[in-house]
């Protein structure tokens, strides 16, 4: 009798489950199309797959409400300087899709924001958290409300490996650099890895490779080298991938 009510149980919840997962793929294709359309400015789209009643909600500018009010602030915003590119990018592993009832969808999760700007490499320049409720019109999915919320930084997270240099070679990076912007550079040597201050500033520094360095505290970049023709050893620092100070040994 049990094994009865268990196979009558699993016809009866079997068809939901089928719905649910059609109903995933459904709304993950059709965020994936809106974030897409985000990302290239295209309006258009955009416009196809939100509700004319949708709402904006952002931690930093407040509520936007209607379609022509969000597409307007996006083509005023974002979109409105050419030399400026902003892409929008989900973190895959942090996306999650919630079936509600009513034809109604969540996709949750944390979002980065990359920007490119005249013409310079284009650099990661922060996440925040995100909810987008969906709701299913006229056999379509469109969006209703955007939630972006507790934007800040991306915390930084180091390479997991690293190389391990002879003492010899860090020694030769030892000594006291003149930076353009930030002044004095101090490196030194600590056990296996280097240590450098300037100002404020006091980060280890673990080798990538025989020249180059990573800071295990913060993004930052740092590249040394060697004499040329009798000129100064030189150090350069890159954040976010972009020169940020050049340094020439004492």
């Amino acid at each position: 009798m049990i094994r009865r009510l268990l196979a009558i149980a699993s016809l009866c919840v079997a068809p939901i489950v089928a719905i649910a997962a059609d109903d995933e793929q459904a709304v993950r294709a059709a965020d994936a199309r809106y974030w897409q359309a985000y990302n290239a400015c295209d309006m258009r789209t955009m416009g196809e797959l939100l509700t004319d009643d949708v709402e904006f909600y952002h931690d930093k500018t407040g509520l936007t409400a209607s379609k022509a009010a969000v597409l307007d602030s996006l083509r005023k915003g974002p979109c409105a300087d050419p030399s400026m590119r902003l892409r929008r990018e989900a973190v895959d592993a942090n996306l999650r899709f919630h079936p509600l009832a009513g034809g109604f969808a969540l996709l949750t999760g944390t979002h980065r924001f990359y920007v490119q700007q005249g013409g310079k490499p284009e650099h990661l320049d922060g996440q925040a958290e995100f909810i987008d409720l969906w709701q299913s019109v006229d056999g379509h999915w469109r969006m209703r409300r955007i939630l972006s919320y507790a934007h800040g930084p991306v915390p930084y997270t180091p390479p997991a490996t690293h190389i391990t240099l002879p003492p010899a070679a860090l020694a030769a990076y030892a000594g006291t650099y003149a930076g353009q912007k930030v002044g004095e550079i101090r490196v030194t040597v600590e056990g296996d890895h280097l240590r450098l201050t300037a100002g404020p500033l006091a980060v280890t520094l673990q080798a990538e490779s025989p020249a180059r360095f990573f800071a295990v505290e913060r993004d930052l970049r740092f590249e040394f080298a060697a004499p040329v023709n009798g000129s100064p050893r030189t150090l350069t620092v890159y954040e976010n991938g972009a020169i940020a100070e050049t340094a020439v040994a004492r």
